[in-house]
């Protein structure tokens, strides 16, 4: 840590010494207005961790050094080095008053208010330039400035200044956005795998259900099988029984690991807009990964905080997935969200090739499915019954109409529910 501060307080030394090159000196002696200051201004407003007033101290130093042995008298006249080192030495001091006044200025207020900055910053420059002038002044003879040449030192100050204040807080916006950006992929991504976890657990609640049942089955049989004296066959029956038992055990284990897993996530609620956007977004994604050219469009009028943002996720992200993998070549999607008489309506209509009327009876029975590979096998996906299952969780219900230029699944959620998720 002590290296890196130190490598940054050589670098905010050397550069602005080199910028500090490029300069205008109005007067006639060896004061100037050069982007020196503007440099060192900005660098540290960008390296705050950096201690100021010694980055103020070495940066002097090293500014009067580098002009001493650059300038073009040294180079013609080495014997004036103690002349033109003299000449040089009050822009030392420029820096350092510099240093000092930025030191004076709280952290929290280099962000929070620019412009409290900005007209700080310009004090601090009329300052340091007092304070150059004032040394130069002892040590060489000079000709006293006048009133314009003043007014003109603070004008130059205040662009000086709000030029740099400018440009910090566009690199400050950049970083902001950034990381809003790594953030908001962050979050989607934490999204998309609490939403499968969700499923996953879903899942394995109804196949817990459904071994409870079986369970149940089979230890009634043994008890039939042992009064009818069948005891070889009971033995078996209680043997099947066990191993099942075995199986729930195992399932509850993975049950709980799950639940632990998304129960973790830091969020505890979200607004309807932001689940449409991740749902929008990660849908485009997913039609572009397949070579598709779809319009993903939401109509949304109202919006509001629900805790029950994975089942709502879940549910859209598999009814809009399914839309686009409906539709071939190019397409439209539409999400449509409003709220009448206390219930909360969501609907996704896709221009896909729709459901075959024949199959729509039995679109939410456990199996169906309408999407094979080129080898035959049957999609893997959550389904329609299990979309229907999470809506009906959360007392809502689910109704699909469709034909040949698509498909139209409507739901409604009582909005209390989904605020409160009692």
């Amino acid at each position: 840590m002590r290296e890196r501060i130190g490598f940054q307080i050589l670098f905010i030394a050397f550069a602005t010494a080199l910028s500090g090159e490029l300069r205008v000196a109005p007067f006639v002696w060896e004061f100037r207005f050069g982007l020196g200051s503007s440099t060192f201004f900005l660098l540290l407003l960008l390296m705050k961790q950096v201690p100021f007033i010694r980055t103020g101290i070495i940066t002097g130093i090293v500014v009067v050094i580098f002009r001493t042995l650059t300038g073009p008298v040294f180079l013609t006249q080495p014997a004036y080095i103690i002349d033109i080192f003299m000449t040089h030495l009050p822009a030392m001091f420029y820096y350092c008053a510099f240093a000092f006044g930025m030191n004076l200025i709280k952290e929290r207020q280099f962000q929070s208010n620019l412009f409290y900055l900005a007209a700080f910053g310009v004090l601090i420059d009329v300052g340091s330039n007092i304070v150059e002038l004032s040394i130069r002044s002892l040590i060489i003879d000079v000709t006293p400035i006048s009133a314009m040449d003043w007014f003109s030192l603070v004008i130059i100050a205040v662009v000086r200044v709000f030029f740099v204040v400018g440009l910090y807080a566009t690199v400050i916006l950049n970083q902001m956005n950034a990381l809003h950006k790594e953030q908001e992929k962050r979050l989607e991504q934490m999204l998309n795998v609490g939403s499968n976890l969700y499923s996953e657990s879903f899942y394995l609640s109804k196949m817990m259900d459904m071994i409870e049942r079986v369970t149940a089955s089979s230890y009634d049989l043994y008890r039939q099988l042992k009064e009818n004296n069948l005891s070889a066959y009971s033995q078996q029956s209680l043997s099947i029984a066990e191993k099942i038992h075995e199986v729930k055990k195992d399932a509850q284990r993975v049950m709980a690991g799950l639940a632990k897993l998304y129960d973790q996530e830091s969020i505890t609620q979200m607004q309807l807009t932001e689940i449409l956007n991740f749902v929008v977004r990660g849908n485009e994604q997913y039609s572009n990964w397949l070579g598709k050219d779809i319009k993903i469009f939401k109509e949304q009028t109202v919006n509001y905080s629900t805790i029950q943002y994975l089942p709502l996720l879940t549910v859209l992200n598999n009814l809009v997935a399914n839309a686009v993998e409906a539709i071939e070549g190019q397409g439209r999607i539409r999400i449509e969200v409003w709220e009448e008489k206390g219930y909360t309506h969501l609907v996704v209509e896709d221009t896909g090739e729709g459901i075959k009327e024949r199959d729509l009876p039995y679109i939410f029975e456990a199996g169906y499915t309408s999407k094979f590979s080129d080898k035959g096998i049957a999609s893997t996906g959550i389904g329609l019954s299990h979309v229907k299952d999470i809506v009906e969780i959360l007392d809502g219900s689910i109704d699909v109409e469709s034909d040949t230029t698509g498909t139209k699944v409507s739901m409604s959620y009582i909005t209390d529910k989904l605020k409160s998720g009692e």
